[in-house]
């Protein structure tokens, strides 16, 4: 007897807006690249223009500095320090670490994202099993047809009658002929359950490709930005703390996002590898319920 599974379309849809997804996740990376490096050379060329204005603006300044101001006293004035947060240390950063940002970022988004979908499918699959597991005990056959198709011990339930459909429920065996109609249901109804396994553990890799990698790229990016930042010295020719720090800053913030991205990808990833194990520990007590019935009904039957 073939059944049509109602779920199909719905994996399928899922399938498609799962990779809408990574497409439209690929664009924004690409168009966000496109922008930091616009956005970095229209910085030096402002500050090339900046730096071509200022020289001889300095230059008439000291010329027209009356002879007087050598004997009037000496005013300093303190000027407010500038504020060098997260923003401003993205933005002064280079674009080789912007990009890994950028990208850490992204990745943290989607960590995110798989577990509050992650959330939703695994409620949903253990109050379906919870409900066709009560109506399975109770030996309510109504509920059990009406359940059969929306939860993973319904699937294995409803392949391994049709096993018995086609053997008989109702005809004489004997005891070897039980065991192998019992060996086929087993057979029968681990193809459901791991068809469920790989649907509930979809999107583990890319939570363990995170986890392993994203402190592996931030710090990629800050050893970039501290190479930037000893360039830096050898150019100006100087070590002075105030040349230096910024740009090393800049370059452990790729680490801190490195491990923002990493530590809770890692933590998702144990959670749901967990809920996996603890799932397939039901379905293969319910498997074992499932036999054991069946086994009961036919020596009834003998």
């Amino acid at each position: 007897m073939q059944t049509t599974n109602p779920h199909a379309p719905a994996n399928r849809w899922q399938t498609r807006l799962r990779l809408a997804a990574l497409v439209i996740l690929m664009g924004v990376t690409g168009l966000t690249a496109n922008l930091v490096v616009a956005q970095a050379e229209q910085e030096q060329a402002s500050q090339q223009t900046n730096a071509a204005t200022a020289a001889p603006a300095v230059e008439a300044g000291q010329l027209s500095q009356p002879a007087q101001s050598a004997t009037a006293p000496t005013q300093t004035t303190m000027t407010p320090a500038e504020r060098f947060g997260v923003k401003e240390m993205f933005f002064q950063a280079d674009v080789v670490v912007k990009a890994v940002m950028i990208f850490l970022v992204l990745c943290s988004l989607a960590t995110w994202a798989i577990l509050f979908e992650k959330l939703v499918v695994f409620a949903r699959a253990k109050r379906a099993n919870q409900r066709f597991l009560a109506a399975f005990r109770n030996d309510d056959k109504t509920a059990m047809h009406e359940q059969s198709d929306s939860s993973a011990m319904g699937r294995m339930w409803q392949v391994a009658q049709g096993e018995l459909r086609r053997f008989g429920s109702d005809r004489k065996a004997d005891a070897d002929q039980i065991n192998r109609l019992l060996q086929r249901m087993s057979l029968t109804a681990s193809i459901p359950q791991e068809r469920d396994m790989a649907r509930l553990g979809s999107m583990m890799g890319v939570l363990a490709t995170i986890g392993a990698t994203a402190p592996f790229i931030g710090l990629f990016g800050t050893v970039w930005g501290i190479l930037n930042s000893f360039a830096s010295i050898a150019t100006m020719k100087t070590a002075s703390l105030a040349i230096v720090a910024p740009g090393i800053a800049e370059a452990l913030l790729a680490t801190a996002l490195g491990l923002f991205a990493a530590i809770p990808a890692v933590m998702i990833f144990n959670k749901f590898a967990r809920d996996i194990n603890h799932f397939v520990g039901s379905l293969d007590n319910f498997s074992a319920e499932m036999l054991a019935t069946t086994s009961r009904q036919l020596d009834e039957v003998r």
